[in-house]
């Protein structure tokens, strides 16, 4: 049967871009559009701004006596994140074959490698351009296709889907509680197929090849899910270089003199660290506006609630809150010293005049 697996490497490399110009500076970048050409589709992305993808051509991978020839695609985001995908298509594939790919990790560290070296290629094109910024995050996913009828593939395979989705070589031992709650969240549109989603993988079984929307709605998934992870970081970052600020600012027995300055600028720092992270955000979050009201939507929550974006969300957002409670407390803080600064001020002036006016009497 027809297939393709698909490794998806996810990076961070830069803030907010400005796609329009990225196209210019890859030759053959193009806008992601239908990639089925004209095939029947469940429905169709209606992106808030379309990702630029960048052939970076082709591989050969051979281990043992399976040998594959993948294609790499690096697709830009403008929030300043790339998807690097290693295609990987068949014309004639088997579940050995789908085995010997997936749990032979000389294949996955192949893959991250042809995938390092794609992004570094893009990087040093884009760094002519603009500032690269090298994160240490990244996430990994997998994807699968097979071009058969889900409805029997499904039912006589469930132990060896589950053992794909988890990367469980064993997967025979698995239990059926936990193969049946591996494959839960599933969604069909045709009855004849099906997408099974879960947090290291999808698999994606359809009649007919158009599923290039699809590994949109994976790579967009994943991208939330790295960027919230990424500035989860920085702003964790951030309220402990604060706090650790602040202490020593506060240790200081000559605070209000002193270091008062310095505590208005690092206010100033949190107000500006806010604003920016928190544009960069909002523009994470507009890319779910690029589904439509039902199939992609629906994948699209499937995917949420495996990553948990949802809650990762939250705790960002409580983050960012607990961070502007703290620029709160410092502005508190210098107002009070202010006001204590200007008391001790009248107080001093007021000795002096009055050492002043005593003074003439002793001469």
């Amino acid at each position: 049967m027809k297939g393709e697996v698909i490794y998806s490497y996810f990076y961070n490399f830069s803030d907010e871009i400005e796609l329009k110009n990225v196209k210019n500076y890859f030759r053959g970048a193009e806008e992601f559009s239908f990639y089925e050409y004209g095939k029947a589709v469940p429905e169709g992305l209606n992106p808030f701004e379309l990702p630029i993808v960048v052939n970076a051509g082709k591989k050969e991978v051979k281990f043992d006596n399976t040998m594959l020839l993948v294609n790499i695609q690096c697709v830009i985001y403008s929030v300043g994140a790339m998807a690097v995908r290693v295609r990987s298509p068949f014309e004639n594939i088997n579940i050995p074959l789908l085995e010997k790919i997936t749990f032979d990790k000389r294949f996955e560290n192949r893959f991250k490698e042809l995938a390092e070296d794609a992004k570094a290629r893009v990087e040093k094109t884009l760094s002519k351009h603009m500032k690269i910024k090298e994160k240490r995050i990244f996430e990994m996913y997998r994807s699968y296709f097979l071009e058969q009828c889900a409805d029997s593939f499904v039912d006589k395979n469930k132990e060896f889907i589950a053992g794909i989705l988890l990367d469980e070589q064993n997967y025979k031992e698995l239990s059926k509680e936990y193969i049946a709650n591996t494959i839960k969240r599933s969604l069909s549109y045709y009855s004849c197929d099906s997408a099974i989603v879960d947090w290291d993988a999808m698999f994606l079984i359809s009649n007919t090849s158009n599923y290039e929307n699809e590994i949109m709605v994976v790579d967009t998934a994943n991208i939330q899910l790295l960027e919230y992870r990424v500035y989860q970081n920085e702003v964790n970052k951030m309220i402990d270089t604060v706090n650790n600020r602040f202490l020593k600012m506060n240790r200081n027995p000559f605070y209000i003199i002193f270091t008062r300055r310095s505590m208005i600028k690092l206010s100033k720092e949190i107000s500006d660290f806010y604003a920016e992270y928190k544009d960069l955000i909002d523009g994470i979050n507009q890319i779910i506006m690029s589904f439509g009201e039902w199939y992609l939507a629906r994948l699209y929550s499937l995917l949420s609630d495996a990553f948990r974006l949802t809650d990762l969300a939250k705790r960002l957002e409580s983050t960012f809150d607990m961070l502007v409670n703290i620029r709160s407390f410092i502005q508190s803080h210098v107002s009070e010293d202010t006001s204590s600064f200007l008391e001790w001020v009248i107080i001093l002036l007021f000795v002096i005049e009055i050492i002043l006016i005593i003074i003439p009497f002793y001469k």
